[in-house]
């Protein structure tokens, strides 16, 4: 197993994973869904790996096994975060067959190393249940905040 960051190469699996990823998130999306997600996030992929958007991975010989992206977001600096750079974590996925050998671990373990590397002052993520002890095994933290989470949805 060979663990790296993504390359624009990578993006056809990249995205056939994040679909896998969604199917176990969301029942029933259907066939019209699918195909508009596909095209949405291969556009996303070319647009943004490894600038702003960094993929984490896991890889079988060509296979690609496990992801984690690491999406970087600048903002005016805080005490909270010095340089301004925040990152945010998601579609931790592993493929059902290759999951319970600490590849998702590791892969996360290699997300903070470079989080550190490159002046990434905090990096958030929502955890499932089935990957919060996974997190918690590589070192984040269940936060407290003083602020409400919202959100405005243009659906």
């Amino acid at each position: 197993m060979t663990f790296e960051i993504a390359q624009k190469t990578d993006i056809p699996q990249l995205t056939q994973l994040r679909i896998e990823f969604l199917k176990e998130d969301f029942d029933g999306m259907t066939e019209e869904t699918i195909k508009t997600l596909e095209a949405n996030i291969t556009a996303f992929f070319e647009k943004h790996l490894n600038k702003d958007a960094f993929v984490f991975i896991a890889r079988d010989d060509v296979k690609i096994v496990s992801t984690a992206i690491l999406n970087i977001i600048e903002k005016p600096a805080n005490p909270n975060y010095i340089h301004g750079r925040v990152g945010e974590v998601n579609s931790v996925y592993t493929l059902p067959e290759y999951r319970r050998h600490g590849y998702a671990l590791q892969i996360i373990k290699n997300l903070m190393e470079y989080s550190k590397e490159n002046q990434i002052d905090r990096v958030d993520l929502k955890a499932t249940k089935m990957g919060a002890p996974v997190y918690s095994k590589a070192g984040f933290e269940i936060t407290e905040n003083t602020h409400t989470l919202m959100h405005f949805s243009n659906k």
